[in-house]
């Protein structure tokens, strides 16, 4: 008998059982013990594995016997007060929820009702959009697996400039443009910027506003329903930049955090950032203005109604997509030696795993939705009051012994 394919393996157990001499057995395999790191988990790549595989809700069984308590995400939980309802059964049950998100700004109110204004807002089918060059890595193959997952599941796909090409014109309505400022003005003849739907210009944390204002308004005159995105690293964003979405010049604010979910500047976590620019807007009185959206850490489903809730509008994801391929998250990516041969994969099975993923976490954001009694996700938008965090638990629970004896040794 040949030696069998491990990822292929369902782990039933059927040929050790049924085998005639009894002659086979099973172990775990020591390799699936080291995968990814102390954020990419082993059991977090497994069970993206899985659902990109099924398209399906994990099962793990009765109880829960892991830590109690994580850093970033798993320092967040979220309410489940709702679950007692019969009628709110999750994806099984006869209530509505809908998943749809806005891209794009809205009206604070309308003061004129013959001609209320309303301005240019695209819609997303899941609060989920996808990055077509995840780590920075310009495969088209991969790039466009992604494209065309995106557009199948109703959501867009992030596509740097200089990977644009025949390919994926196919796809154009679903794509958002985009590169750093400097790049979009030298490439503006080869890449159609003036038909794009979204557009979004990566910021230099020491660029000048006003330069970048004049650049919006240009985009603007020449196409005049894009929506602009702007897209920071650092999260502490300078006040010269709420102008910008005050004059509608910019709608949507993307913030980056890393593989990990750290800030790229100041090893903040990306709740954190989206707490802090949620709240920002929000004494500005410009949050409803304006779309934010995240990406950076979001390793598992759980993670999207949990960014969602410190502030997010939807996420972005870009390694899980990479994971739900066979990407074992090594420390260096490297296509041409990839265990997983994602590389050479085949596009349509990639996109198809892309499109499970997707649809799994689309499921048990539904489970999570309607275990709160929410019909609508952007109810769920920085309703922080919907979950429990760690540290404000804690502090509520021992801050008066710290501050009475000081911290522990």
């Amino acid at each position: 008998m040949a030696d069998p394919v491990s990822e292929l393996c369902k782990g039933c157990f059927a040929c050790i059982q049924n085998c005639p001499q009894q002659a086979l057995s099973m172990e775990r395999n020591p390799a699936s013990e080291v995968l990814g790191n102390a954020y990419w988990t082993p059991h977090i790549i497994h069970t993206a594995w899985n659902e990109a595989e099924e398209g399906r809700l994990p099962i793990y069984g009765a109880g829960y016997g892991g830590r109690f308590k994580g850093e970033g995400f798993d320092a967040i939980w979220t309410d489940m007060s709702e679950i007692v309802r019969p009628t709110r059964d999750g994806i099984h049950g006869r209530e509505y929820i809908s998943t749809l998100v806005d891209l794009g700004r809205k009206l604070p109110y309308i003061s004129d009702f013959d001609d209320p204004g309303v301005p240019r807002c695209l819609q997303s089918c899941v609060p989920v959009l996808l990055d077509a060059n995840p780590l920075g890595l310009n495969s088209k193959a991969v790039a466009l697996a992604v494209v065309k997952a995106a557009h199948r599941v109703g959501s867009f796909a992030f596509l740097d400039a200089e990977n644009y090409g025949p390919a994926v014109e196919e796809y154009f309505g679903s794509l958002i443009l985009r590169a750093p400022i400097v790049q979009i003005i030298s490439s503006e003849k080869n890449v159609p910027w003036n038909d794009a739907k979204v557009i979004e210009i990566l910021l230099a944390p020491d660029f000048p506003i006003p330069e970048l204002g004049g650049t919006l308004d240009r985009f603007k005159e020449r196409n005049e329903t894009v929506l602009i995105s702007l897209g920071i690293s650092d999260p502490r964003v300078s006040p010269a930049i709420f102008p910008l979405f005050e004059e509608k010049r910019a709608d949507i604010l993307h913030f980056y955090a890393d593989s990990c979910g750290r800030s790229l500047s100041d090893n903040s976590f990306v709740s954190d950032t989206a707490k802090t620019l949620h709240r920002e807007f929000v004494r500005a009185q410009r949050r409803d203005e304006i779309t934010i959206i995240g990406s950076g850490g979001l390793a598992a489903a759980e993670h999207v109604p949990k960014l969602i809730i410190c502030g997010a509008d939807a996420v972005v994801l870009d390694v899980a997509l990479l994971v739900s391929m066979g990407c074992r998250v090594c420390e260096f990516c490297d296509f041409e030696r990839c265990p997983a041969g994602i590389g050479t994969l085949d596009p349509g099975l990639a996109e198809q795993r892309l499109v499970n993923l997707i649809s799994a976490w689309r499921d048990q954001l539904l489970e999570v939705l309607s275990a709160m009694g929410i019909r609508d996700v952007r109810r769920l938008r920085g309703e922080m009051g919907r979950a429990m965090f760690y540290e404000e638990i804690e502090k509520e629970a021992f801050g008066f012994i710290f501050e009475r004896n000081g911290p522990p040794k």
